[in-house]
């Protein structure tokens, strides 16, 4: 299924149909597979595709401002937008700890605020691509500001972590 919306931007009917003959299984368990998880669409989607992450840690850091720069900019969920963008909500993006997250043609993009969204919106309009990760700089899930702990173990000419 993934090999067919790479291909296609989404997973159609007659391909669900395609993939349970070259499974030698009932087309239904494919419908199944496609339907629980949000990352197949099966219906159009815009040329770039944003998920917002709703789920309580990214609501708590900004998530239902950003599902609003999405209403402004693209419309409802799963329209296209003359930009070619389109959105939805989705279940836990699994990256909690950099919310809010959105993931953007299947790359995350963490500690989203309206402004960098708004950003990465018009970055993808003029055609500019756009850099997955944090949109304040944070590295992995340090925490904001840098790493707090085992500072003491980097020194200016020595990463003795390196040795570990």
């Amino acid at each position: 299924m993934w090999l067919v919306q790479k291909q296609e931007g989404w997973v159609s009917e007659p391909a669900i149909r395609a993939i349970a003959d070259l499974l030698d299984m009932a087309q239904i368990r494919v419908l199944e597979v496609a339907t629980f998880y949000t990352m197949f669409h099966l219906a159009p989607v815009g040329r770039h595709h944003f998920q917002v992450c709703g789920t309580t840690p990214c609501m708590l850091r900004g998530a239902e401002e950003l599902k609003e720069s999405c209403r402004k900019r693209i419309g409802a969920q799963f329209e296209v937008s003359k930009e070619g963008f389109s959105w939805e909500e989705v279940e836990c993006l699994g990256a909690c700890v950099n919310a809010p997250v959105a993931a953007i043609d299947d790359y995350y993009h963490e500690d989203l605020t309206p402004a960098a969204l708004e950003a990465t919106f018009d970055k993808l309009a003029r055609g500019e691509a756009v850099a997955p990760g944090s949109a304040i700089g944070r590295k992995t899930s340090a925490p904001e500001g840098g790493p707090t702990s085992l500072k003491a173990m980097v020194s200016e000419n020595h990463d003795y972590r390196r040795e570990w």
